[in-house]
């Protein structure tokens, strides 16, 4: 039992809105972490209109020792990041863990592991462990949300490009992510930009174990976007850091930036946009100009000189070449070879 003035090591945060079928799922596995973590359960619903918040309600009922809802009278808005800021103000643990209402954790030991890891690493400000990555409608095999590659240690650099961290695999340091500054709440997203501010204040440390499932479903916030859709958010969130990352570090977040513009460049070529693409592509040079000395592989700078060659080269000649060959299918010179033919169908052997 934790007692209202009683030391709380850990505050897990749960964000539920539409989650009537996942958020009881999400408060069982908190519930069955194991170890003797004072622990508090903080539970926001963003002003649903299923069954979420009788459910959570009964939930708090049966522990109230544990659960604390948080009901706002009308969805605060802000892509869930005001009510995360609400239950962060809320929070009393010296840690913070972050859980969303439709994923669940599957390792009872979770909790403990990450903590042990921060207690004995006071440099780190934030760790997270590997999560199954679930589709919802089996339309995809399961995976590991992380490679088998992934560094053991990331830093703000590691992070202007991606997002290597699931949102429900997470353990802060209180003091590294609260207060959120101003420009945090000015992004599209919340995820990805919290997993920055930690790196601000510490290193970022992996632990490889799979101790939770992302569930991606049709009514989540990332899942419904479209390719182009993710990435016009993606260049967003890059262009919103710019000021907030350190001098030293401005051309890692331009060339970032730039890679994404090469992606959408390459999904409006794929879509036959060709126009578009080469706007794309000449806003990627525009940002971060092609450097020889950054030609290496996965910096992106290849890939975008491809993309140039096929889009201002190779796509304009193959296009001359179909017209040639089109006019040439149906002008006089074609008719010519078809009469000729013709003619020679109609003679008989001897």
């Amino acid at each position: 039992m934790v007692a209202p003035d009683a030391p709380v090591r850990v505050t897990v945060l749960i964000m539920s809105y539409q989650h009537e079928r996942y958020v009881a799922r999400a408060l069982d596995s908190v519930l069955e972490q194991d170890g003797d973590i004072p622990y508090e359960i903080l539970v926001g619903d963003d002003a649903s209109d299923d069954r979420s918040r009788s459910i959570i309600a009964e939930y708090a009922d049966a522990h109230p020792d544990r659960i604390r809802p948080f009901f706002p009278d009308s969805n605060l808005g802000l892509e869930g990041k005001a009510m995360f800021n609400e239950l962060l103000e809320r929070a009393r643990g010296e840690y913070v863990a972050k859980l969303d209402g439709d994923d669940y954790w599957t390792s009872p030991a979770k909790l403990r592991r990450q903590v042990a890891y921060l207690d004995a690493h006071p440099e780190c400000s934030m760790c997270f462990h590997n999560v199954l990555w679930r589709h919802e409608d089996g339309s995809r095999p399961d995976i590991p949300y992380n490679s088998p590659d992934q560094p053991s240690e990331l830093r703000m650099q590691d992070l202007l490009s991606a997002n290597p961290v699931a949102s429900c695999s997470g353990v802060f340091r209180r003091k590294a992510i609260h207060p959120l500054p101003g420009w945090f709440f000015q992004q599209p997203w919340g995820d990805w930009q919290l997993n920055l501010i930690a790196s601000q204040q510490g290193s970022i440390h992996y632990l490889p174990e799979l101790m939770a499932v992302h569930l991606t479903h049709p009514a989540g916030m990332w899942s419904r976007l479209s390719c182009l859709e993710a990435l016009e958010g993606i260049t967003r969130c890059q262009e919103g850091l710019r000021g907030i990352v350190p001098p030293e570090l401005e051309w890692r977040r331009r060339e970032a930036l730039a890679v994404t513009w090469v992606k959408r460049a390459a999904e409006h070529a794929r879509l036959g946009d060709r126009a578009e693409a080469r706007r794309c592509l000449r806003v990627s040079f525009h940002v971060c100009p092609t450097d020889v000395r950054r030609l290496r592989r996965g910096s992106g700078q290849r890939r975008r000189l491809i993309l140039l060659l096929r889009l201002t080269v190779v796509g304009p000649l193959l296009a001359r070449g179909r017209r040639v060959r089109d006019r040439l299918s149906t002008g006089p010179a074609a008719a010519g070879a078809a009469v000729r033919r013709a003619r020679r169908g109609r003679r008989r052997p001897d």
